[in-house]
């Protein structure tokens, strides 16, 4: 997959959707239209309910569209404020109804809870490497260059980084000066190796570029070289293997597409 998990995607919708789901359901349970429901809500409950209800379930569903570290939190905060909310909801009115609600909300929490607790769906929150989906096109450069002025082979390259195929002996967090010469363009940038690849006889190592103003120029310059020669990496574009009906297909008939995966 080279897009955003659709399992995310789609419980982000669920979430920024929810506040039409509150409505009917309140409507039904006390026996109003839509409309009436609605002015009930907007000209008799306090504010801050209303907020709860209809504000609270978007800002989730854009915490998790957001997919970072900062609102992976801030989206288990707005469960937290849900559930407290069902809590005071049924504590005013204790019935069978608000109880089974409650009792409702309290199960799909847990869930929900559980699933952003998996690793793999941790980890594109806590870790930027894994949004695979978030990474400038890159594109064949198969060029001989220099790492920390010793011989090494750039087999592709981006905007933001590129990825050697062989180099001298380098370690993860290892800072790394890049050189080459492409089309009388001499480009030097600083990076940091954010990856090695051990599976091979030789080993490979992605590097992220720190720029400067300057290497950013000259890395746009170089890009658009590249992309008129059509050399962008073309697997590595979203394409029909991607799309939703896809995703569905195997979700329903592999159980697969669930929980993200990285990008090979």
């Amino acid at each position: 997959m080279k897009t955003k998990p659709w399992s995310l995607i789609i419980l982000a919708l669920l979430h920024i959707l929810a506040p039409a789901g509150n409505l009917l359901l309140n409507a039904l349970r006390s026996g109003r239209t839509l409309s009436q429901q609605w002015t009930y809500w907007f000209e008799v409950l306090p504010k801050p309910l209303v907020a709860l209800y209809v504000l609270v379930p978007v800002l989730a569903g854009i915490f998790i569209f957001i997919c970072r570290r900062w609102s992976y939190w801030a989206y288990l905060g707005c469960l937290l404020v849900i559930l407290l909310s069902n809590i005071y909801s049924y504590w005013t009115n204790m019935n069978m109804s608000t109880l089974v609600l409650l009792l409702v909300v309290v199960l799909i929490d847990v869930l929900v809870v559980a699933y952003f607790v998996v690793p793999s769906v941790q980890k594109v929150y806590f870790d930027p490497r894994m949004r695979w989906w978030e990474a400038a096109p890159r594109y064949h450069f198969n060029h001989m260059g220099s790492a920390n002025g010793q011989k090494a082979f750039i087999k592709s390259i981006s905007q933001g980084g590129l990825f050697l195929s062989s180099a001298p002996a380098l370690n993860e967090n290892d800072t790394v000066e890049m050189d080459w010469t492409y089309q009388s363009q001499h480009i030097k940038v600083n990076g940091t190796v954010v990856y090695k690849n051990t599976l091979t006889d030789i080993p490979g190592y992605g590097v992220k570029f720190t720029h400067t103003d300057e290497s950013e120029k000259q890395m746009k310059a170089l890009v658009a070289k590249l992309r008129g020669e059509g050399l962008i990496i073309a697997e590595r574009l979203p394409g029909p293997e991607d799309s939703f009906g896809v995703w569905l297909k195997k979700l329903f008939t592999k159980g697969e597409g669930l929980f993200p995966k990285a990008r090979t």
